[in-house]
């Protein structure tokens, strides 16, 4: 066998994988293609819809325990739309981590002051120099 011969079968089995590649390719995509379910473009889990409704429900002028009902009832209705299924003690649990998460983050962006933090006086121009 030369080295032109090795050449030449090798190239045609090249060739024979780039078929079978393609051939597979082209059958999961008519497989796709024919699913009855499309395929969501983005899925929202049950912690990112809490936050929204949680930020919501930030917004409005009633007490806490009624934002909290409130957040977890729009929470159980998102929940329904999407197909998720979400029991209340769950939908509870998971408002009340977002608002845990969102206080925690608030307390980070506005630091407490220090005990020993004293004011900065300030010189009037009133007074005498001298």
């Amino acid at each position: 066998m030369t080295i032109t011969q090795l050449t030449n079968y090798s190239i045609i089995v090249v060739l024979a994988l780039v078929s079978i590649c393609q051939g597979i390719s082209t059958g999961i995509d008519l497989f796709a293609s024919k699913s009855k379910k499309p395929l969501p473009k983005e899925i929202m889990t049950i912690d990112q819809i809490a936050k929204f409704v949680v930020s919501e429900a930030a917004t409005l002028d009633v007490s806490g325990t009624e934002k909290k009902a409130r957040a977890v009832q729009a929470l159980l209705d998102q929940a329904k739309q999407e197909n998720k299924p979400v029991t209340e003690p769950v939908a509870k649990g998971a408002v009340q981590h977002a608002y845990n998460q969102a206080k925690q983050e608030k307390e980070k962006v506005t630091p407490v002051e220090k005990e020993n933090a004293k004011p900065i006086g300030f010189v009037s121009g009133d007074q005498d120099e001298g």
